[in-house]
């Protein structure tokens, strides 16, 4: 499954069940594929599951993708790691203080 596809069907289910499980512009996630593939091929992106669905399929790269959902008790060097490969640093950092709470400098 490709991350579009991954994340277009997380953000349906969630829409149909209205269970508060995810909510796409509050939810961490990483999108990650080729990793191991070699130099040039592996590819990393963070944003909330909205910003992740406005994103290109190519931006993504080629199979084999996963996609990681950040948990609730997010550290704050997994933020600044991940903020390297964000689509957009100010909001991956905003969301990670305001809606998981990471003590971040």
């Amino acid at each position: 499954m490709s991350i579009p596809l991954a994340v277009s069907q997380l953000i349906e289910v969630e829409k149909s069940r209205d269970l508060g499980t995810l909510s796409p512009d509050n939810t961490l996630a990483i999108a990650v594929s080729q990793i191991g593939g070699g130099n040039g091929h592996e590819r990393i992106v963070a944003g909330t599951l909205t910003e992740l669905s406005q994103q290109p399929s190519e931006k993504f790269g080629e199979p084999l993708h996963s996609l990681v959902i950040a948990g609730k008790r997010l550290h704050h060097l997994e933020v600044e790691y991940a903020e390297d490969f964000s689509v957009n640093k100010e909001n991956w950092r905003k969301v990670a203080k305001d809606v998981y709470g990471c003590a971040l400098n």
